[in-house]
């Protein structure tokens, strides 16, 4: 498996444009390291990435308001 993964890769893994990616990058939501002009994530962060996605995705479906009509 691999240790490391481009923004590119990220893109295609998350079905999500390279911009995306990169605003999640911008907005400290997903860790990466530059190396040039080029911004590497390791496994170790892209991870912690999914699980605060699915504990937001949980959460915002947890606050949802019920009608019963």
């Amino acid at each position: 498996m691999k240790d490391f993964f481009s923004v590119q890769e990220i893109s295609k893994l998350l079905k999500i444009s390279r911009s995306t990616v990169l605003y999640y990058i911008k907005t400290d939501r997903l860790k990466a390291a530059q190396v040039g002009k080029v911004y590497i994530i390791s496994r170790e962060h892209f991870g912690e990435f999914l699980k605060d996605q699915r504990n937001k995705r949980k959460d915002s479906e947890g606050n949802q308001t019920h009608l019963d009509f």
